[in-house]
């Protein structure tokens, strides 16, 4: 479709509409607390070694004993979705061999059909297979409580909690393997789910959200850093900071605001840690907003580490270290941005901004194409130096205040805001008061 966008000298007076109220999630986060977010971990760790390379026939030992305890929480959930909720084993042979014989990683997936855009998905992630300080050793202990037994058990609370709730767009939770070897299970199933057409339109993985004692001893737990990378697709920077990814890590950001005491997001505008990778790179590489959830302070002494005393006690990445109270807030907060994501319309799918002549901003956008459950738009702006959404203005989708019509586009006039020192974007809001991402115009810079 292709629309002329007119330059626009007279400016109206947009009367403010009701705004709706915020998604009320306090129920459905009520049901992940920290004491069965602990019990998961625990779970998790009692299976010794969760290692690609472990055995996958002890019963009670070993990588193959955590998928099927993994899958029997997921089939559990599912029994109360009424047949919404599909959980599935997605086996992948790779080229690669081990001991003479072809690598396999198993993806553990539940899927929840949205009632009425289940075309749209949303995923969420953490990676269930550990290792210890030797890479290729599926032999010894890896109890990978916190890396990442704690985003693991975080993913399988989320299909708790979820399983008897109507969404409106679909949710893909996966338990990834191979993340400790080079993001296998994830790599395979980005292409997988690329190459079947199914579109993503957000993708997060929460890995190591579970401790907050840092190296020194020092605690911190207000707060959890997203990462969130620069590029969009096909390598190309987007202006303003504004990447895909850097616009679901806002929404993750409003999340903790809105729906989570005391408790706040760090955004860091960096793919991930530095000189590292995680499960959301291959979706962010495909262009899909892909986001890392992690913990303030990565205590490396006990990541990767093998299971060894210490002052009298077995030291490692073990339960016992682990805050079960923070991964609790972490979970929540992922939670309530998945749902935000869910239950809202589509974003505009696109917006243009102008400068006027008296210094102004007017802004033209696509409506999505389902405006079922649309109450309106709310247009957000930040100065170019800040990380976050500063202020914010609804426009009601009908009635007193509401965008006028030109050539195809809608039309939004800001007397008050310089567009030349501003990002300037765009959100739908459902009537639900559920936001979409915020779609903000292109810039031109080099």
């Amino acid at each position: 479709m292709s629309v002329s966008i007119p330059f626009v000298l007279s400016l109206l007076s947009p009367a403010q509409g009701p705004l709706p109220k915020p998604l009320d999630l306090a129920k459905v986060l009520a049901r992940v607390t920290s004491k069965n977010l602990e019990r998961s971990v625990r779970d998790l760790a009692s299976f010794g070694t969760r290692h690609t390379f472990s055995t996958t026939e002890d019963p009670k030992r070993g990588i193959g004993a955590a998928r099927d305890y993994i899958e029997r929480r997921l089939r559990a959930a599912a029994k109360r979705s009424s047949g919404r909720m599909k959980v599935e084993r997605k086996t992948y042979e790779l080229s690669m061999r081990h001991q003479g014989k072809k690598v396999r990683v198993v993806n553990l997936v539940a899927t929840i059909e949205g009632q009425q855009e289940p075309d749209r998905v949303f995923l969420v992630s953490g990676h269930y297979d550990s290792r210890n300080t030797d890479r290729k050793d599926g032999q010894h202990d890896a109890p990978g409580a916190n890396d990442d037994g704690s985003g693991s058990a975080a993913v399988l609370e989320m299909a708790d909690a979820l399983a008897d709730m109507p969404l409106r767009c679909s949710v893909r939770l996966v338990l990834f393997d191979g993340e400790e070897h080079g993001l296998w299970g994830s790599r395979q199933e980005a292409r997988d789910l690329s190459e079947r057409g199914i579109q993503v339109e957000g993708m997060m993985t929460l890995d190591i959200v579970g401790n907050t004692e840092g190296p020194d001893g020092k605690r911190e737990g207000s707060y959890v850093r997203v990462f969130s990378y620069l590029k969009s697709a096909k390598g190309k920077a987007s202006g303003g900071l504004d990447a895909p990814g850097r616009r679901l890590a806002r929404l993750v950001a409003r999340a903790a605001d809105v729906h989570v005491s005391d408790f706040r997001v760090k955004l860091i505008f960096r793919g991930d840690r530095y000189g590292r990778g995680g499960d959301h790179r291959p979706f962010a590489e495909q262009g899909i907003p892909a986001i890392r959830m992690t913990e303030p302070l990565e205590n490396f002494g006990r990541q990767h580490q093998d299971v060894h005393p210490k002052n009298g006690r077995p030291y490692g990445d073990l339960p016992e270290y682990m805050d079960f109270g923070y991964l609790e807030k972490v979970s929540r907060t992922a939670l309530a941005a998945l749902l935000e994501q869910a239950q809202a319309p589509r974003p505009p799918r696109r917006v243009v901004a102008r400068v006027q002549r008296d210094l102004s901003t007017a802004l033209f956008l696509l409506p999505p194409e389902n405006a079922k459950g649309l109450a309106g738009y709310e247009v957000v702006w930040r100065p170019t130096t800040e990380a976050r959404w500063k202020k914010a203005r609804f426009f009601p989708a009908q009635g007193k205040g509401s965008p006028s019509s030109t050539r195809g586009f809608l039309k939004i006039q800001l007397k008050d805001v310089m567009l030349d020192d501003n990002i300037v974007a765009i959100r739908c809001v459902g009537e639900n008061g559920a936001r979409s991402l915020a779609v903000s115009a292109p810039e031109r810079d080099l």
